[in-house]
């Protein structure tokens, strides 16, 4: 755990604001890509603000910016709609235009999934078959799927990311996972801790799937005169998946 000493009346106003406004409930947030409707007024500037992003700032700083240009409107309460249920933890994805999306919760942080593409010389670093199979594969792309965690005055608290491809064949069924890496990055929370780390690839017994995954769990906060108080406990899970077919998607799941 790392933890920053420099910790100022302010942050410490906004960790008991938000302890009081965390929900106790577990939720398992698998992300279907659902698409939801009406967000909140907050909501639909910052969607507006990563759409229009002319200027290609990265994405960190157009969240920044918006929510910086913005701190008197943001708070718990209105970036949560008003059909909102009080006491589950309501989440809500919008496609972006550059093809990512974007989920807002009522627990005080959001965050963006997407995947990168790239092209694949088929150079295998780590994978998850000892010994390659007779059937001639064809190969995907190398995926990358990432999820960024924010919060809600705009600062990236993490990332995590899985990378690799697949070869597959449709007849007979054939699929199998070429893991590259698994990682994370630490944004700017205060106090932070990552355990039950695992990444890898898995080829599944019974049916044509394969998956790249990278999961733990993420516990971040703030810390007050060198107590710390943590403000979120997650288990995250940032994966692909592949079928004989080929087709290759990347899921999310927040527990």
């Amino acid at each position: 755990m790392i933890m920053k000493k420099n910790i100022g009346i302010g942050t410490f106003l906004l960790a008991m604001l938000l302890i009081f406004t965390v929900f106790v409930s577990t939720v398992n947030a698998q992300e279907n890509l659902k698409i939801s409707d009406k967000p909140s007024q907050v909501e639909q500037g910052l969607i507006d603000a990563l759409n229009s992003n002319s200027k290609n700032l990265h994405t960190d700083d157009v969240i920044a910016n918006y929510c910086k240009a913005n701190k008197d409107k943001i708070s718990e309460s209105n970036l949560v709609p008003k059909n909102t249920i009080s006491n589950k933890n309501n989440l809500r994805t919008y496609k972006l235009e550059d093809g990512s999306n974007i989920t807002f919760t009522n627990e005080g942080y959001f965050y963006i999934t997407g995947a990168e593409e790239e092209a694949n010389d088929k150079t295998v670093t780590k994978s998850t078959t000892e010994v390659i199979s007779s059937v001639p594969l064809q190969y995907t792309s190398t995926k990358t799927a990432s999820a960024s965690f924010y919060d809600i005055y705009g600062l990236r608290l993490f990332s995590i990311y899985a990378k690799g491809y697949y070869g597959y064949n449709v007849y007979p069924a054939t699929v199998k996972a070429y893991y590259i890496d698994s990682w994370y990055t630490r944004g700017t929370a205060s106090i932070w801790q990552v355990s039950n780390w695992k990444e890898g690839g898995y080829n599944y017994a019974n049916t044509p799937k394969s998956e790249i995954y990278g999961k733990g769990n993420f516990h971040w906060g703030f810390e007050y005169n060198g107590v710390g108080v943590i403000i979120q406990d997650k288990y995250i899970t940032v994966k692909s998946t592949c079928d004989q077919f080929g087709n290759v998607h990347c899921t999310y799941e927040v527990v």
